[in-house]
């Protein structure tokens, strides 16, 4: 029998780059053709290497990130993230308008009372970002009294996006006109899809209208998994370009529209961050009303982006381990998760029937009353029989280090700029105390505190004068303990130099 020893040899198969593809071939083809010596990069031989190594760095490349896309843990794209996440049954967090109020005023002139549509636009100054003002609009009519009169009312940022008209309840007295896009025709086939034109949608406000003047609305969904072939309901997702499409059912787990019957869409535009204002930024009524300006108008809050990947990432394995019940408490808390705008949540119970979830929103945010209200019937559906769900929001317990007249002293040495280190001190306590780190019921060690600052490069010693909550007694420097429903963040925080330059 030959021996093929001097044939064959060892793969290394972690080997994927071009020089370990190169040295393959060159390896293999010093056995094979061992008269080719020369290893020359004018060499042709030498090239057509380098030219198969490059194709299998290319090739290993695009493998590597195929097999690290097909997880939830390693997935880098948004895209990747929406599709596990998707198939877990989980719906990311949609963006948020922000909200506030506006106060309207007559002018003295003015003698009879003025009439605001709900749906009026008020915007703000020029925002250079946006290349055009901020628009919120009013959520109700509104009539503002004559002869100087005013009236404060609520405002949503955003606006109604259409271009076409649609009448809908005619000859009754719910009748009403509203401004949509027209996204087509059925096509009478299964699952169609239609892609609203206008983004950044707040996918909570779409509705959908099947039929011309007098359309019927269908109804909006999560899944089609409990729909009947004659339910007229739609699901409404958002892909990594925060494109939203509209998908109706196949004909057995939801209603197919019929041929040819047009297709509508109601939603307003805008969400975000961006929306949150200080007070007095609105300062105009967009169109112009006789007689009427704006007074002032309230800090406007709980503009929220879309669920950024990361969280979804947390989030979605956790709302799929609960499949939709609660019994235990970390079922509760991993629910409560599922309502957009939670960012955290501890549930706590003395009792097996009384359960009591505290709730907080990005950023350490304290949810609005409709918030709560949201996560307390998201929850409460979804538990055993004759348990009660309660929901507050969680309490932000400001954590003082140092004082004015004892600030914690940092001992620099003599090469190192003090103003540098300080900073460094300061965002080092900042981030432990970010919302990206802090969760409720945390304890933080005085220890840790003096860990953190001594690894800071530059620092030769540290002395902490003063660690406490900012509700206790300001003596001391002591561990940091929070209660279940508490979540610690920064408070007044004082740092001195000891040497350096």
């Amino acid at each position: 029998m030959a021996d093929l020893t001097s044939s064959t040899s060892a793969i290394d198969y972690t080997s994927k780059d071009f020089e370990g593809f190169r040295e393959a071939m060159l390896s293999h083809a010093s056995r094979v053709y061992p008269e080719w010596t020369g290893r020359n990069t004018a060499d042709f031989g030498v090239l057509l290497v380098n030219l198969f190594a490059y194709m299998g760095d290319i090739l290993s490349y695009y493998q590597d990130a195929a097999a690290r896309e097909a997880f939830l843990e390693t997935a880098t794209q948004r895209t990747s993230v929406l599709s596990h996440a998707r198939m877990l049954g989980y719906t990311p967090a949609p963006a948020a308008a922000a909200t506030g109020s506006v106060t309207f005023a007559t002018d003295p002139t003015q003698t009879a009372s003025v009439f605001l549509p709900a749906g009026t636009q008020v915007t703000t100054a020029f925002v250079a970002s946006l290349d055009a003002p901020l628009i919120f609009e009013l959520d109700e009519d509104t009539t503002v009294p004559g002869s100087g009169g005013s009236v404060t009312a609520t405002v949503t940022e955003g606006a109604r996006s259409g271009s076409d008209l649609l009448s809908l309840n005619a000859g009754t007295i719910a009748e009403e006109t509203i401004l949509v896009d027209a996204l087509g025709s059925s096509e009478g086939t299964a699952s169609q899809k239609f892609t609203l034109p206008a983004t950044p949608v707040l996918v909570d406000s779409v509705r959908i209208f099947v039929g011309g003047d007098n359309a019927t609305e269908w109804q909006a969904v999560d899944n089609f998994l409990t729909a009947g072939p004659n339910d007229n309901v739609f699901t409404v997702s958002s892909d990594d370009k925060a494109t939203v499409t509209v998908t109706f059912g196949d004909g057995t787990l939801g209603a197919i529209p019929a041929l040819d019957v047009p297709i509508h869409a109601s939603y307003r535009v805008g969400g975000g961050e961006r929306g949150n204002l200080a007070a007095n930024q609105i300062i105009d009524i967009a169109d112009g009303v006789a007689g009427v300006y704006v007074v002032s108008s309230s800090a406007m809050a709980g503009g929220r982006e879309v669920e950024n990947t990361e969280s979804i990432r947390v989030n979605a394995p956790k709302v799929y381990r609960v499949q939709d019940r609660a019994v235990t408490l970390r079922d509760f808390e991993d629910l409560a998760l599922a309502v957009p705008g939670n960012s955290k949540a501890r549930a706590t119970g003395n009792h097996y029937s009384s359960i009591t979830i505290s709730i907080i929103g990005a950023d350490n945010a304290l949810p609005s009353d409709d918030q709560v209200t949201a996560t307390v019937r998201y929850v409460q559906n979804r538990t055993i029989t004759g348990v009660y769900v309660s929901v507050a929001p969680g309490t932000l317990v400001p954590i003082n280090i140092g004082t004015a007249a004892t600030p914690v002293a940092l001992g620099i040495y003599p090469n190192f700029r003090s103003s540098e280190v300080i900073l460094a001190a300061r965002q080092a306590i900042q981030g432990l105390l970010s919302s990206q780190r802090s969760t409720f019921g945390q304890r933080i060690p005085a220890s840790r505190i003096y860990a953190l600052l001594d690894a800071i490069p530059g620092i030769e010693y540290v002395t902490v004068p003063l660690l406490a909550r900012a509700d206790g007694p300001q003596t001391g420097a002591q561990d940091i303990v929070c209660r279940d429903w508490e979540i610690p963040v920064a408070g007044q925080i004082y740092l001195t130099a000891d040497g350096g330059q």
